[in-house]
């Protein structure tokens, strides 16, 4: 077969392309990292000052230092494990919600299928710039079908979804995926 005879079963233009990824912003975990922080020094502390003899030495007095270090550690890591597998990704064809380390979920939702998109930004969040942005569907009737949560700029992210929707081409270029 030559190269001339090769033809592309989907062209370029009408695949799905990435838009925009985003992570939960790490200021709104930040209760979780203090707390683990504030861990990892007292159990440092407490081991210090077991070394040092202001605490009698005793198997458990290192036992409860190296428990807190170690606490302290885990903690940290699964804070940040949860915010790292946590994507918000757009594309030109749909959004979607991907959680999880080992078992994936993917909630997706086609932009022909959203009925409507809103921002959800509490004082609090709006001086660090986060928020949330919600994205509703037909479908879910009680509240919204999608929540892209503690995102930077979510005035931007609506926009952008907005715009989506916005532009809509007809025939619809995932008419063949299975929802």
């Amino acid at each position: 077969m030559s190269s001339d005879t090769l033809e592309t079963p989907f062209p370029k233009e009408k695949r799905e392309r990435l838009v925009i990824i985003f992570h939960p912003k790490r200021v709104s975990l930040i209760f979780l990292y203090v707390i683990s922080v504030v861990t990892i020094i007292t159990g440092v502390g407490f081991m210090s000052a077991t070394a040092y003899g202001a605490i009698p030495l005793s198997e458990l007095a290192w036992n409860l230092g190296s428990s807190a270090i170690i606490f302290g550690i885990f903690l940290f890591t699964v804070t940040e494990m949860k915010r790292y597998f946590t994507f918000y990704i757009i594309t030109t064809w749909n959004v979607r919600v991907r959680k999880g380390i080992f078992r994936r979920n993917t909630t997706r939702l086609f932009y022909d299928e959203i009925s409507e998109c809103r921002t959800a930004i509490f004082a609090e969040e709006q001086r660090v710039g986060m928020g949330d942005v919600e994205i509703c569907s037909s479908k879910v009737k009680n509240g919204p079908t999608i929540v892209f949560e503690e995102i930077e700029n979510p005035d931007g992210v609506r926009e952008i979804i907005s715009k989506f929707m916005e532009t809509i081409p007809y025939p619809l270029p995932w008419y063949h995926i299975e929802r």
